[in-house]
């Protein structure tokens, strides 16, 4: 648990800052775009200001930062014999499976939207079926990883046997995603700015979860050595 919230709290900073550098920009054009427009008479104005929020958000990643790490310290210690290699080989699985069920696939079907874009209306509806489709990422890895441990499939070589099991979750969730109803119409902004807002809410969510599983992963691996 302590080098989860050590590798955490790393992370979680790393993560703030690459959301300053990659997303704020784009979220400060967005802002500045839903001003001008007068899109921000649809709900309550901000009460805080944009350096006040910037800070905000270095605070707030480091504090998901801890929530994440001590998470993924029980997630490891779970995989202690249940999960092949050594303490940096199975931290380095772990994130892995994390960033592409947690990150990559919500963000495929319900990307993130700045300020000004998407319908208000269905904020609640998309809000739920991305925690649904992360909850459905989670389910889909454990399955894969029960899948996998099948003696009709441990018999198979290691690169084989996870080709085989990467490619059936793969396609499940594709199929999935696909049958989820799109919930993406709403107020239009450039496609340049909405393209890098994506790209920096993608990267900043990549970041706590890959350096969570890196730091944690170099700390296990010192305290096993």
């Amino acid at each position: 648990m302590r080098r989860g919230l050590a590798a955490g709290l790393v992370a979680g900073v790393l993560a703030g800052l690459v959301g300053l550098v990659a997303g704020e920009p784009a979220l400060g054009r967005a802002v500045a775009l839903e001003e001008a427009a007068d899109l921000a008479a649809r709900g309550p104005g901000s009460a805080v200001a944009r350096g006040g929020q910037r800070a905000g958000l270095v605070v707030g990643t480091s504090l998901a930062g801890l929530a994440v790490g001590a998470l993924f310290g029980v997630a490891a210690a779970w995989a202690v014999g249940r999960v092949e290699g050594g303490a940096w080989a199975r931290s380095l699985k772990l994130g892995a499976v994390l960033v592409a069920a947690v990150v990559v696939l919500p963000a495929i079907k319900y990307p993130a939207n700045p300020p000004g874009a998407g319908d208000p209306v269905t904020l609640s509806a998309r809000t739920t079926l991305y925690l649904g489709l992360v909850a459905l990422g989670l389910v889909l890895a454990a399955i894969g990883w029960a899948v996998g441990r099948l003696p009709a499939l441990a018999r198979l070589r290691v690169p084989a046997r996870q080709v085989l099991v990467g490619a059936g979750v793969g396609l499940v969730a594709v199929v999935v995603a696909a049958a989820l109803p799109d919930l993406d119409a709403g107020a239009a902004v450039p496609a340049e700015l909405l393209w890098s807002f994506r790209l920096g809410s993608l990267a900043t969510q990549a970041v706590l979860l890959g350096a969570t599983a890196i730091g944690y992963g170099l700390l296990a691996d010192g305290a096993e050595r």
